[in-house]
């Protein structure tokens, strides 16, 4: 065994863990939050979600007016960011994934851009969290996006590799570099 396969074979293994990791988990978050959004559509009770995003005061008159229609109108749109967010998430994941599976340096670099995308679209749920002292959330949110950051290191270096050739590939393959 080489110097270059013992150094760039567990990387290059090490972030397509990270990338199946990383689409479980936005799948995970999808799939939850369609669930509450689903119930909340079809729910016939209007107290259920009342205390954590009714506690509005004076907001009737932009809203609606009854405080009900801005509670549901609130929720729909919490439900539907977190969507959103776990969605572009498990997209860009995937394509991560291939990059690292098939050495692509553009599919790795499109997942290193969306990553700092991410944090800022996930700066509008932790203070909308923090406002509504939604903790559970609030550290599930800061713990993924901390576990992210760190994650980011390697996936710099697996740019890098690729970016030098010092990735290991089996004889045969082509790197592609764009």
């Amino acid at each position: 065994m080489t110097r270059k396969f013992l150094f760039c074979f567990p990387l290059r293994l090490g972030n397509i863990v990270f990338g199946y990791i990383v689409i479980i988990i936005s799948l995970a978050v999808v799939i939850f939050h369609l669930y509450q959004l689903g119930l909340d559509l079809v729910s016939t009770d209007d107290e259920r979600n009342l205390d954590k995003f009714g506690n509005f005061d004076k907001l009737e008159s932009i809203f609606g007016t009854e405080k009900k229609d801005m509670v549901t109108m609130v929720t729909m749109i919490y439900y539907l960011t977190y969507i959103v967010i776990g969605f572009l998430l498990f997209v860009f994941a995937s394509i991560f994934t291939c990059g690292a599976y098939n050495v692509n340096e553009c599919l790795v670099s499109t997942f290193f851009v969306y990553s700092f995308f991410h944090l800022f679209f996930t700066i509008g749920l932790i203070v909308w969290e923090a406002i509504t002292a939604g903790w559970i959330q609030l550290g599930l949110i800061l713990g993924s996006d901390l576990l992210l950051m760190i994650c980011l290191f390697s996936v710099k270096y697996l740019i890098e590799a690729i970016r030098n050739g010092n990735i290991y590939s089996r004889p045969g393959d082509v790197m592609y570099k764009y």
